[in-house]
């Protein structure tokens, strides 16, 4: 097949036709340069995202950016990860709904009486974003800053990615981390510098910088783009959009539909340790092999018509937060953030239409639009 390309402009208008003729003809994708390979197919993606002594997360990149716990793999990342999930607990997510509704609520204010908006722009951009601020205690001043930071690694064009985004979020989170050191607050920061006050190994200064530039990253991005992806599937899908309005209690539900026919992070880099020999192909080993939810998301073989946005779907199997050890932590907190806007926007508006989308944005790993203006009836 022609080079699997996401910034192409076929992968962008047919992304479903690009995976299933992969998954089809490629399941084991090896670029002719060698540079990566790709596992579309679903039972391969979850295989691989479970083997980690052969699909190392330790990738050449890892090696010289940020350490961060995506980028570790057991027994190390065993310990970091329950350091952090002693920090970043479910109780302390579901205590934060009430807020996450104010806060939806005041943006919603901002254009309700129009009738009309940029879903992106004002809501869905915005609210993970707040709601990431407060979580690490950034200074109100410092979030659009960090929104551009997050924008930039979104839109970084090379499957090698690029250090910029990691140094220009150190010199945020640098001083911040400095001045909770000395005077510690109710926030994640502080909470991650106390990590082995009552025993067990402290958190490192590159650690702690590294779990804050990862919240960043996933607490806004992903959350921005399940929120304008699912805006846009509730405006080409009026019927279920009525159903939810009717019904608000299938909204976790189709949140997890949602996620998997539209997947906000399409792929995630392994390195692998040895050679792998899979649907006739090798892959060699120090190959950089990507994972692509979006494409095991898609796959009939685990989803019967997986084309098809159906809020009565059981996807309990979907991909979108990754699988095993690597499972994403801030999952419960995506998934409240994306019930609590969906509940507030379809009471503000429970019909709308989409009158002008942006183009896909172009990212080798996002999947998400930059634009998506909307029309309803002013309340």
């Amino acid at each position: 097949m022609a080079v699997y390309d996401p910034l192409s402009e076929e992968f962008r208008s047919d992304r479903a036709g690009v995976y299933r003729r992969m998954r089809d003809e490629f399941p084991t994708f090896v670029h002719p340069d060698g540079r990566y390979a790709a596992l579309s197919r679903f039972d391969d993606v979850r295989m691989a995202a479970v083997d980690w002594q052969t699909f190392s997360a330790v990738t050449a990149e890892s090696k010289i950016l940020r350490p961060i716990i995506a980028d570790m793999d057991p027994p190390l990342h065993t310990d970091r990860r329950g350091n952090l999930g002693r920090v970043f607990t479910p109780r302390r997510v579901a205590d934060m709904e009430p807020h996450l509704r104010d806060l939806a609520r005041s943006l919603i204010d901002g254009f309700a009486e129009r009738g009309s908006c940029d879903i992106v722009k004002e809501f869905a951009a915005l609210f993970p974003s707040m709601v990431m601020g407060e979580l690490l205690g950034l200074p109100a001043d410092q979030l659009a800053h960090c929104r551009e930071i997050t924008d930039d690694i979104m839109r970084i064009d090379s499957p090698e990615g690029n250090a910029s985004p990691v140094e220009r979020a150190d010199a945020v989170f640098g001083p911040l981390i400095a001045e909770r050191r000395s005077e510690p607050g109710p926030d994640l920061i502080s909470a991650l510098l106390r990590v082995g006050e009552n025993g067990g190994e402290a958190l490192s200064e590159e650690e702690v910088l590294g779990f804050c530039f990862l919240l960043l990253v996933g607490g806004n991005d992903t959350t921005t783009n399940l929120l304008g992806n699912g805006m846009d599937l509730l405006a080409r899908y009026p019927d279920q959009r009525a159903e939810l309005v009717a019904d608000p209690s299938l909204i976790p539900n189709a949140v997890e539909e949602m996620l998997r026919r539209e997947t906000p992070t399409q792929n995630t880099a392994r390195q692998t340790t040895r050679d792998v020999d899979l649907h006739g192909v090798t892959i060699p080993a120090d190959t950089r092999v990507l994972l692509m939810w979006g494409a095991a998301n898609l796959d009939e073989r685990e989803f019967p018509h997986p084309e098809r946005f159906d809020i009565h779907r059981r996807p309990e199997r979907q991909l979108a937060f990754g699988h095993g050890a690597h499972f994403c932590m801030g999952a419960a907190l995506a998934r409240l953030e994306a019930r609590v806007a969906f509940e507030e926007l379809l009471a503000c508006m429970p019909e709308f239409e989409v009158v002008e989308r942006s183009e896909r944005i172009r990212s080798v790993w996002a999947w998400g639009f930059d634009s998506l203006r909307l029309e309803f009836a002013a309340r």
